[in-house]
């Protein structure tokens, strides 16, 4: 259990000393209500995300994600209005009970001393208050942006020079973190690569990144994922970015570009991709000739269409750049494909047999890389999405038993990279790296080419520019 769930009894007793000052039973029970809606909400947030509310919780709290939340966690939704009736229940007679028992002076002392307990750094307070810096992060121009961030010298997609290198392909995986390469029996495909090729170990989740669309449009722009308006979906209204994305680079390089991802409405990543600039291609391209699976794809099928995808591409006179995002091993359990039996061996969970199956998906797509010469001219990137979400699993247990982490692996060269494979590296380096990788020659600029100072905290710079950054995000939309 993690130690943020203990933010449950400072709340619980505010709850019931609140409700206590009421002698009308509909003010104290409409009290009551509101309270453990907030409670419940704090308990769902430490359970998917081991942390309070935050912009990552309020951005998916919109109609389509808690209709996918519900499909996917469907044990856990019937424990919710458990807990949520148990509490009402219980707080309902504790506060009759205080407010008989308790002076006024002393229900007082113990309201005070509640707020106080959650009012620290980091702490739930101080998480709402970074969604009101994110959402009402002062509006601006794009060029005004860009120099509250000092980005003063930002080259304009008017202004956008490149030149091609190397074919490109970019595997997004849904939480597969660090920890699941620790197990020989999960993943021996991927630990075969992790020495094979270059592998970046120390790459930490920041903010503005921590979820599937996030993630994407971070390491497609540079720039987290805050957006300084009052919306559960951001971008909705949006059909292009002012930010110079990987689109924007490979393209006018003379690159076809393409995502593969197994529903475009999963997590609004398709409607995201296309503002970045990028063509998707799901199950909606190919109606009928694979199996119905969650979210549209299994991973095997995911894999197969990228195969396809280069197939096409490399028969045409230009370079290519693909990026795939597989979702099978979402949290909490995964999404078992039973094609998958024939190939892996039982596993002593469901998480683990899905995660194998993964592993074992990318080995064949690395090896039909191999065997088509792909890799002498095309370089890939493999990297999680973001950490495994669901503090309460076996599977985030085992994870947690040592620091938890994302990492890079890609058969780029390090010279290439100007990044060492000990350095620290972040989510918002990767655009920068993948064109490095790529040697890719272009006069564009992402936003951590302005942060250059040897062993400067990226992460920690993220969290101190958050408006800024929510600022910039949101001049650069281009509205439909």
């Amino acid at each position: 259990m993690p130690f943020s769930t203990l933010i449950v009894l400072p709340l619980f007793i505010l709850t019931i000393t609140l409700a206590s000052f009421f002698k009308q039973k509909k003010w104290q029970l409409l009290t009551i209500v509101l309270m453990t809606v907030i409670i419940v909400m704090e308990l769902t947030s430490i359970y998917f995300s081991g942390g309070f509310i935050d912009y990552q919780f309020y951005v998916n709290l919109n109609v389509n994600d808690i209709i996918e939340g519900l499909f996917i966690f469907k044990l856990q939704a019937v424990l919710v209005i458990v807990v949520f009736l148990g509490l009402v229940l219980i707080i309902s007679k504790l506060a009759n009970l205080f407010r008989n028992k308790c002076r006024l002076l002393w229900r007082l002392s113990f309201a005070v001393i509640a707020i106080a307990s959650i009012s620290y750094h980091n702490g739930p307070i101080s998480r709402l208050y970074e969604i009101y810096q994110v959402t009402c992060a002062p509006n601006a121009t794009f060029e005004q942006a860009l120099q509250t961030l000092n980005m003063n010298d930002y080259v304009a997609k008017s202004q956008l020079k490149s030149q091609k290198g190397k074919n490109i392909i970019v595997l997004s995986l849904e939480s597969f973190e660090q920890g699941f390469l620790d197990f020989a029996d999960i993943t021996p495909n991927l630990r075969q690569l992790k020495q094979q090729y270059t592998f970046f170990p120390n790459m930490p989740m920041s903010a503005g990144s921590t979820w599937t669309t996030a993630s994407m449009y971070t390491y497609m722009t540079g720039v987290p994922f805050l957006i300084g308006e009052h919306s559960t979906s951001p971008l909705k209204n949006a059909n292009s970015t002012k930010l110079v994305t990987l689109g924007d680079v490979l393209k006018q390089a003379g690159y076809q570009t393409r995502y593969v991802m197994a529903g475009p409405e999963f997590a609004s990543i398709g409607h995201t991709a296309e503002v970045v600039g990028m063509q998707v291609v799901s199950e909606k391209n190919y109606p009928d000739k694979y199996p119905n699976a969650p979210f549209g794809l299994y991973d095997k099928d995911i894999l197969d269409i990228a195969e396809q995808q280069i197939q096409e591409m490399k028969n045409n006179d230009k370079p290519f750049a693909l990026f795939v995002s597989t979702v099978s091993t979402h949290a909490p359990n995964g999404f078992n494909d039973e094609r998958m039996t024939s190939v892996i061996s039982p596993k002593h969970d469901n998480m683990s047999f899905v995660a194998a199956s993964l592993d074992y998906n990318l080995g064949q797509f690395i090896n039909h890389l191999k065997e088509q010469g792909l890799l002498d001219n095309t370089v890939f990137y493999i990297f999680p999405d973001h950490l495994m979400m669901g503090a309460g699993t076996e599977t985030v247990k085992k994870l947690s038993e040592k620091e938890r982490k994302l990492y890079l692996l890609t058969n780029a060269n390090s010279d290439d990279l100007q990044k060492s494979s000990n350095q620290t590296i972040y989510q918002i380096d990767l655009p920068r790296m993948i064109l490095n990788g790529a040697q890719i020659k272009t006069n564009a600029k992402f936003l951590t080419d302005y942060l250059i100072d040897e062993n400067f905290d990226k992460k920690q710079f993220i969290e101190q520019h958050k408006s800024n950054i929510a600022t910039l995000n949101n001049a650069a939309q281009e509205q439909k």
